[in-house]
């Protein structure tokens, strides 16, 4: 285990399972302490008990990113337990397959609140603590559906299209007290939603796996990595910036008859 980030504390939201708990993973092997945030209370003391069994220290808190309180309860708890906060990493979120014409209007907030609003909730929180440790990190989970808009995901790809540029504004606005603000923009991941997914239509699979350059799925640590990355003093000149981990599929179009040619 290394030790990069001894002494640091961060939160994850979405940590009990998926790109979340691949977070906790990566922060803790490092040496940093993590408070881990998730609705399904089990899994983030399953994550933080097997933290500890592997030798390093984490908080289990059952929070809903849309429940005010459980928010505003999330950096108290982290800083009661580990003393301050440094890093914040907004990962939960959620997914509805509708169109605009499809959705209600119940539905549409449901889906902006878990991945939009929730990152203005938890920053808001979080970001008076990190300021109070001279600087720090925040790493929004965007997605590539927030670049290139995905049919039937109406309010996700509006939703993560503007996780990315609240980060860069974000960023602008805290550069001054050393906070920086970084997005990442998966693409198609192994994530117990997508397997779920998968599960219900396994004959869709090929086709998830074509729309990418490198003809597969990310597995939750391949973005955890660049992630964690952005949260560490090796990316201390970057700020604002959504990087896009995907395999190539919004690198460019491929036309097969252009092979032949």
């Amino acid at each position: 285990m290394s030790q990069r980030f001894a002494g640091k504390v961060a939160i994850v939201t979405g940590g009990g399972a998926g790109i979340g708990r691949a977070i906790v993973d990566e922060w803790v092997r490092d040496g940093g302490s993590v408070t881990i945030c998730d609705m399904d209370l089990h899994a983030a003391q399953k994550a933080a008990a097997e933290v500890a069994a592997a030798g390093g220290q984490a908080l289990a808190l059952e929070m809903d990113v849309n429940d005010l309180a459980a928010v505003a309860a999330m950096v108290p708890a982290t800083v009661q337990r580990f003393g301050g906060l440094d890093v914040l990493f907004n990962v939960a979120g959620n997914n509805m397959m509708k169109n605009v014409e499809e959705a209600n209007d119940e539905e549409w907030r449901f889906i902006v609140d878990t991945n939009l609003t929730s990152v203005y909730r938890c920053s808001h929180v979080a970001i008076p603590e990190i300021r109070k440790r001279g600087g720090g990190a925040i790493i929004n989970i965007a997605s590539t559906a927030g670049i290139l808009a995905e049919n039937r995901c109406a309010a996700y790809s509006a939703a993560k299209a503007a996780v990315i540029n609240l980060s860069k504004n974000m960023a602008m606005d805290f550069a001054r007290h050393n906070i920086r603000v970084n997005a990442i923009c998966p693409g198609g991941t192994w994530t117990p939603r997508i397997r779920g997914y998968m599960a219900r239509f396994p004959e869709h699979q090929k086709m998830m796996t074509d729309v990418c350059a490198m003809q597969r799925m990310a597995e939750p640590h391949e973005i955890a990595k660049p992630a964690v990355f952005l949260a560490s003093d090796d990316a201390s000149f970057i700020t604002g910036a959504a990087l896009v981990v995907d395999g190539g599929m919004t690198a460019g179009k491929r036309f097969e008859l252009f092979d032949s040619i």
